[in-house]
C-alpha cells in the first residue's frame, strides 16, 4: 500500500490536480484531555505542548528528548549567553550532540558548554513564562502520566539529557508510579518498535542504530507501552488490525498562515480515526504522536505515521491519533543552516520566534488549534 501512499502525495501536491481534505471534528472524542507523545524533536515539542497547554494536555510519552526551555542559553560561558544563536548552539552541544566537537572546538579561551542542560534553568524558563501568563499554570503537571525512554546508546540526545527531562518532570510534581522511566535498554535515536514489519525505501535498522527512518527494532513496543501508561482506564491489551483507509491526509495551511515559510509546517497532516470512533457516543480519546527530525512524510514517506505502531492500538482502543507534520526550511542565504531548520524538526530552541515555547508559538498554535478542531471546540 506504500505506492498508494506515495500517489497520494503527489496528488495532493498539484492543487491544479486535487485538494487535500479540511480536517473534520471527530464526534466520538472525549472532551476531558488530550495526550502527547513524540520522538527526538517531536519529543522536545511535545513537552513544550504539555507544559504551554497543560490545563488541557494530561501526560506525555516521550523518547529521546529533554526538558522544557532547554535550549535557552545558559549563563556560562559567557559568550553563549550573548551569541545572536546562543538557543541554536545550546540545542546543538548541550541539549544534544549533534555539533558538540564543533562548537568545542570553536569555543576555545571563551569556554566549553555545559555538559548537559540544568533542571533550575528549566524551571527558571517555566516560571518566567507563567509570570507573564505565556503557559498555563505548571501546577496543572502535577496531577499527570508521563513515559519517558532514552537508549543508552543514543549519541544524538544522550541518557544524561532524558536524566534532567525526568528530573524536570519530578520537580513540577509528576512522581510515584505516574511517572515511568525506561533507560536501560541498548538503543540509539530512534522510535523502538516490537518488529518493523511495513515496506520501505529504508533498510530496516536494528535497535542499536540511528538513520532514516528512524524506526528501531528493539523487541520492544514503544507506543503500545507508552499509550497503556498515559490511557490506563479501560485499555485493551490486544492490539486491532488497522484500516489503511481511515488514515487520513488534511489541509494543515488553514492552521498557519502558507506565506510565512519560517513556520517549517507542511501543507498536508494525517490523523488515524478509528471506525469506532465515528459514532458521537463512542467515547474516543485523542493523542498527538509527533516525528522527529528527517521523518516527516515528505522525508520516510508513512514509515512514522503508519508503521511506528501507534494505529493497531487506536484501532483497538478507541484513539483518534493526530499526526501533524513539519516541512524542512532553511533561509537562501544560510548556507549552514543556523537560523532555519533544514532537517524539517520540531521547533524547541526558536528558529520560528522568540515564544516558539509557548502558547503563542505559531507551531504550538497550530497544533493547538488542530485539536480544537477534531474535538469540535
Amino acid at each position: 500500500m506504500r505506492w498508494l501512499f506515495g500517489a497520494l502525495m503527489c496528488l495532493w501536491a498539484g492543487a491544479a490536480v486535487a485538494q487535500p481534505a479540511r480536517l473534520q471534528a471527530v464526534p466520538g472524542i472525549d472532551q476531558d484531555g488530550v495526550t502527547v507523545s513524540g520522538l527526538s524533536s517531536g519529543a522536545f515539542f511535545a513537552n513544550q505542548l504539555h507544559v504551554a497547554f497543560s490545563r488541557l494536555i494530561d501526560g506525555a510519552g516521550l523518547v529521546g528528548g529533554g526538558p522544557y526551555g532547554c535550549a535557552e542559553p545558559p549563563d556560562e560561558p559567557w559568550w553563549i549567553a550573548i551569541h545572536p544563536y546562543g538557543r541554536t548552539i545550546t540545542a546543538l552541544s548541550v541539549c544534544t550532540r549533534v555539533a558538540r566537537d564543533t562548537v568545542e572546538a570553536w569555543s576555545g579561551w571563551m569556554g566549553a558548554p555545559p555538559e548537559t542542560p540544568d533542571v533550575e534553568n528549566s524551571i527558571t524558563v517555566t516560571d518566567v513564562a507563567r509570570a507573564r501568563a505565556a503557559i498555563d499554570d505548571p501546577a496543572n503537571l502535577a496531577n499527570d502520566r508521563v513515559w519517558l525512554f532514552s537508549g543508552t546508546r543514543d549519541t544524538v540526545v544522550p541518557p544524561a539529557v532524558a536524566t534532567v527531562l525526568a528530573a524536570y518532570y519530578r520537580r513540577v510534581g509528576v512522581t510515584g508510579d505516574r511517572l515511568v522511566v525506561v533507560d536501560n535498554v541498548a538503543a540509539g535515536h530512534g522510535f523502538p518498535v516490537e518488529e518493523f514489519v511495513g515496506e520501505s525505501r529504508f533498510r530496516k535498522l536494528t535497535c542499536a542504530e540511528q538513520a532514516p527512518p528512524f524506526i528501531i527494532d528493539c523487541d520492544r513496543d514503544a507506543a503500545g507501552e507508552l499509550l497503556r501508561h498515559l490511557l490506563p482506564d479501560g485499555f485493551t491489551e490486544t492490539p486491532a488490525e488497522p484500516q489503511r483507509e481511515r488514515l487520513l491526509g488534511f489541509d494543515q495551511r488553514e492552521f498557519f498562515d502558507p506565506d510565512n515559510t519560517s513556520a517549517s509546517l507542511a501543507d498536508i497532516g494525517y490523523v488515524y480515526v478509528p471506525a469506532a470512533c465515528d459514532a458521537a457516543a463512542a467515547g474516543c480519546r485523542l493523542h498527538v504522536a509527533l516525528h522527529g527530525c528527517r521523518q516527516n512524510a515528505e522525508a520516510v514517506d508513512d514509515d512514522f505515521v503508519w508503521d511506528a505502531g501507534y494505529n493497531r492500538w487506536a484501532e483497538a482502543n478507541r484513539i483518534v491519533v493526530l499526526y501533524p507534520q513539519t516541512r524542512a526550511w532553511a533561509p537562501a542565504w544560510d548556507a549552514l543552516g543556523w537560523s532555519g531548520n533544514p532537517n524539517g524538526c520540531w521547533d524547541w530552541w526558536g528558529y520560528t520566534g522568540e515564544d516558539h515555547a509557548e502558547r503563542s508559538g505559531v507551531q504550538m498554535q497550530a497544533v493547538r488549534t488542530m485539536i480544537a478542531r477534531l474535538r469540535d471546540e
